[in-house]
């Protein structure tokens, strides 16, 4: 039959030896059917009917018409059958590739794939604050340069969680909750409005958002702990220095009063670090310094176990155990 005029073929994956059209909004793919059959059980069962004899054909090929967005579409099966695209983590890969594969994926049941776009999401958003600390290093995930906190960031991370949510993986989520709480209060008005990602819908369920509003609560409640490192005893067992010590930890500490106040949005676990102590104590002495040192550790590990309590989820060692399991080849 002739090919609808407002038909597209996507160039890269019309190959020519292929036996099967496949139409997604207005997009044609000419691909080998026998090689999504060994790839997805689903597409399997679905070219296991014969097809009637007067059923669409392009090309002299059976047409098979999905009801997924064209963008989701060419990245899932660009996926599959060009293997330079999706490569494994480490390899550096879209945020909105990840997202349109692990879609289909899960759809499709493409376990590899599936595995494999679970390995990159959980790179930016980890399970441990040594990874947290690190995911600007080790994340294979590239996103959309900005500047700041901006209303992209919002919306990946509204993305992030609606899609952690469609294919079960919880683990993601506490960070995705902590990084979109981080967001710029001017941004706030837009969390209660539909948006959308890369032309796909990104908007928390009605539960999700009631969880985020309590979530932010919740974590504001912990910023009185960041400081708390400084109300040291008057003098900290061998403390050398004595007045001069007491006195720049509370200089440090109407530092960080004066930070709480600006930061846009809790961002607790950014605002101190342990380098914290060599920028503001400096003239304290060494034992006050380690003291500080192993405070400021316990209390961001601290905020960090409470983060999956904080979105209804189990511990991050039950979320662990989950990953692990979604992860194993």
């Amino acid at each position: 039959m002739d090919i609808d005029k407002t038909l597209t073929r996507v160039e890269e994956l019309w190959f020519f030896d292929g036996g099967l059209v496949v139409q997604a909004e207005q997009s044609l793919y000419r691909v080998s059917g026998g090689i999504l059959a060994a790839r997805s059980p689903v597409f399997k069962d679905m070219l296991s009917f014969t097809q009637p004899s007067d059923s669409e054909t392009i090309d002299g090929c059976p047409v098979v018409k999905l009801h997924d967005s064209a963008a989701d579409v060419t990245c899932f099966f660009r996926a599959i059958f060009d293997s330079s695209f999706f490569e494994p983590h480490p390899s550096l890969v879209l945020l909105d590739h990840v997202i349109s594969v692990l879609h289909l994926s899960n759809k499709y049941s493409v376990e590899y794939l599936l595995r494999r776009g679970l390995k990159h999401l959980s790179s930016r958003y980890t399970t441990t604050l040594s990874q947290f600390d690190l995911s600007g290093e080790e994340t294979s995930i590239i996103v959309e340069p900005s500047t700041g906190y901006s209303h992209i960031d919002f919306i990946q991370h509204i993305a992030v969680i609606q899609l952690a949510r469609e294919v079960n993986a919880l683990w993601v989520v506490p960070t995705a909750f902590y990084r979109l709480s981080s967001t710029r209060e001017d941004f706030i008005d837009k969390f209660l409005q539909p948006q959308t990602y890369h032309e796909r819908p990104a908007t928390l369920s009605e539960q999700d958002r009631s969880l985020f509003l309590k979530f932010s609560l919740y974590l504001s409640h912990e910023a009185h702990s960041l400081s708390r490192f400084l109300y040291m005893p008057e003098t900290v067992p061998g403390c050398e220095t004595g007045q001069d010590c007491r006195l720049m930890r509370l200089s440090f500490l109407a530092t960080l009063h004066e930070a709480l106040a600006l930061i846009p949005g809790p961002r607790l676990l950014g605002l101190i670090l342990e380098d914290n102590v060599d920028d503001y104590l400096t003239d304290c002495c060494h034992v006050c310094q380690y003291a500080s040192r192993e405070a400021i550790k316990d209390t961001r590990q601290n905020i960090w176990n409470k983060l999956p309590g904080f979105c209804g989820l189990p511990s991050w060692e039950a979320l662990q155990e989950m990953k692990d399991k979604a992860l194993e080849e």
